[in-house]
């Protein structure tokens, strides 16, 4: 325990020094604690009582000695009893006392002006308000002043667990700046709430949270630095609201926390932040940067940085749905996935762990796990993207342990996927988006450069949107997860949009059960070798509109195109040469328009050509080679342009609904 005081010490003031380096000006006046000069000012407030603290004598200036303020010094612990009712009376403390406290029982509400002082108490909190009403802390501009509590206390019936303690509501303001060493529990704590505006105040919580509250946490503005064993800021039975202001917490547990767990329905522990400037650094196993028992909401435009470094941890975590209206968010989780014997199960570090319903609305949001097992965002319920920009990427190996095995995915979801409008961009050393349930793009952009498997899910629809896909095996599969060659019910459909697929070693397409094509443009890059394919359907391929081109190697009997059920027609095209990567193949009508102009990435042997130009009993010219110019292209499929130049290899006659010819 002594080792970790230490620590946490030489941690602080680290902090400190680094936060004197970076910000405002205000911050100049901090000062270390072993020199601490107060700046005390001579200021006149309303209804006060000063209280003027020193090592060697207590001055106290009390006008309300004969109206029911009495006060008791006892070395250097000062102890206020107040039966004032109506008059919100302020206790002024200034001057500098290594071993006092000042302590309060008060049946009205009072102020509380910190205007210089420094209160270090060897067996007790610095500061113990044993009153249920407001206290208003004002801590003077232009001021520094410290609370400093003993590592153990003596012993009392009554409620002490902070440096600075209160049974009532603890409401700061003020712009000067208050330090708070807890040695012995949480720096400062309240029964009821605690709410901070203007104030800048310094924490570190040797032996567990920087603030804790009970009824709710509030910040409006002001700067709030953090350093704790335990969690940096808890609610313990309410809800947390941060407005505005900066917050920087270093904690081990949690860093942002509304904790209630217990059946009262009427405690809705949820996070909202409207407002902010938000860092937040943890260490600890299973820690989170932000977590909320219940929903969890964010609407703002300042920054929010979580970085996560434990085993298991989690960057934002939710009891229930989170909604990110509008945000600024950048998520990096650093620790490994390992086995938790008490829930018989691997647990593993994710930028975001929703157990509700995933909303978001606007904003960015940007997550890097590199931990083994790590996830980038992992949703227990449904997913709707409307707008907004989302960039994940996953980094670490697996994990097996036993049976057990975790891999490290970018976007998981055991519910439905929508995505309406915005981008997504995933990187992932396993899968890409992967939901139990339902993927369907509507709009937007997907881009998902590099994975395992790209898009998976029983039901995937492509409405409309753009959609680029690599991956080392299946750029889409459709799936119940049985595996085998049985058609297992699921589907994949493409209705509009572009969307570009790309397998290196597996299927471009693989669909365990049904493929629907009405329109859009289906681009499909299969892969090297046998025996994976472009196309894998193991039941039909119906297609009724749209563009499709997909190239693959000689599969044999593996090759797939679509199906004689369709409505549209197809040609496939086998070149006994090949086609080698980059090098142009052509598809031209009669009187010389080009239908398609595509390059392979890889060595291709056939091509399946699907589009509403082919005509039955139309004769079709196939060129290899040449140039395109004036042409945009999408994963080697030319859109526009001028095609020249090429070799003609054959042609070939539309007769069915599938016609295959080798040239």
């Amino acid at each position: 325990m002594v080792r970790m005081q230490r620590l946490l010490v030489i941690i602080f003031f680290a902090l400190t020094v680094t936060a004197l380096q970076n910000c405002d000006e205000h911050r100049s006046r901090n000062s270390s604690e072993d020199d601490f000069f107060g700046h005390t000012l001579d200021t006149t407030f309303a209804h006060a009582v000063t209280i003027a603290y020193s090592d060697s004598s207590i001055s106290v200036s009390n006008p309300f000695d004969t109206l029911g303020v009495t006060i008791s010094i006892d070395g250097g612990d000062v102890v206020v009893n107040s039966t004032i009712t109506g008059t919100e009376i302020q206790y002024v403390l200034s001057g500098k006392i290594s071993d006092g406290i000042f302590k309060i029982y008060s049946a009205y509400k009072f102020g509380l002006v910190f205007n210089g002082v420094s209160i270090t108490n060897d067996n007790g909190p610095a500061v113990n308000v044993q009153s249920s009403k407001k206290v208003s802390v004002n801590i003077v501009y232009g001021t520094n002043n410290r609370l400093i509590d003993g590592a153990s206390y003596v012993t009392t019936t009554e409620d002490q667990k902070a440096a600075l303690f209160s049974e009532g509501q603890l409401s700061f303001s003020g712009t000067g700046l208050l330090k708070v060493k807890g040695n012995y529990k949480h720096g400062i704590a309240s029964d009821d709430y605690i709410y901070i505006k203007e104030s800048s105040i310094d924490i570190v919580a040797v032996a567990s949270d920087g603030v804790h509250a009970n009824d709710y946490f509030a910040m409006e503005s002001g700067y709030l630095n953090i350093v704790a064993s335990g969690d940096g800021i808890e609610c313990e039975e309410g809800f947390i609201a941060i407005l505005g202001g900066r917050i920087t917490v270093n904690s081990i547990d949690e860093g942002i926390t509304a904790s209630y767990e217990e059946g009262d329905i009427s405690v809705t522990p949820y996070i909202q932040i409207t407002g902010g400037t938000i860092h937040v650094t943890t260490s600890g196993t299973k820690a989170h940067a932000i977590k909320s028992e219940s929903h969890t909401t964010i609407n703002s435009n300042e920054t929010i940085t979580l970085t996560v470094l434990g085993p298991g941890a989690k960057g934002i975590k939710t009891g229930g749905n989170l909604t990110l209206i509008n945000n600024s968010i950048t998520i990096t989780t650093g620790g490994n996935a390992y086995y938790d014997g008490s829930a018989s199960d691997i647990v593993s570090s994710s930028g975001i762990d929703c157990d509700g319903h995933f909303l978001m609305e606007q904003g960015t949001v940007t997550v890097t796990s590199s931990g083994t097992a790590g996830k980038g965002i992992n949703i227990d319920s449904t997913m709707v993207m409307n707008n907004g920009t989302i960039s994940v990427t996953t980094t670490g190996a697996g994990y097996i342990y036993g049976s057990l095995t975790s891999e490290a995915k970018a976007i998981k979801c055991d519910g439905a996927i929508t995505i309406n409008d915005g981008t997504i961009m995933v990187s992932s050393a396993d899968d890409g988006i992967k939901s139990e349930t339902a993927l369907t793009i509507n709009g937007g952009t997907v881009t998902v450069t590099k994975s395992y498997e790209g898009l998976e899910a029983p039901f995937v629809t492509m409405n409309n949107g753009n959609a680029s896909v690599t991956a080392s095996d299946d750029a889409v599969n459709t799936t119940y997860g049985n595996g085998g060659e049985a058609v297992d019910g699921s589907l994949l459909t493409f209705a509009g949009g572009t969307i570009a697929l790309n397998s290196s070693d597996g299927d471009a397409i693989d669909a365990n059960g049904n493929i629907e094509m009405t329109g859009g443009v289906v681009i499909a890059q299969g892969p090297k070798v046998y025996p994976e394919v472009a196309i894998d359907c193991n039941g039909n391929f119906n297609i009724s509109g749209g563009l499709l081109i997909a190239s693959g190697p000689n599969a044999g009997p593996m090759i797939e195109a679509t199906s004689t059920t369709s409505t549209q027609y197809t040609a496939l095209i086998k070149i006994n040469s090949n086609v080698s990567p980059g090098r142009l193949f052509n598809i031209q009508d009669s009187e010389g328009n080009s239908l398609v102009t595509y390059a392979p990435i890889r060595v291709a042997y056939y091509f399946v050509f699907s589009s509403p130009l082919l005509q039955n009993g139309a004769t079709y010219k196939v060129f290899t080679g040449g140039n395109c110019t004036g042409a945009t292209v999408t994963n080697g499929l030319y859109s526009g342009g001028t095609y020249s130049g090429g070799t003609q290899k054959g042609s070939f006659t539309i007769s069915s609904k599938v016609t295959t010819a080798t040239l």
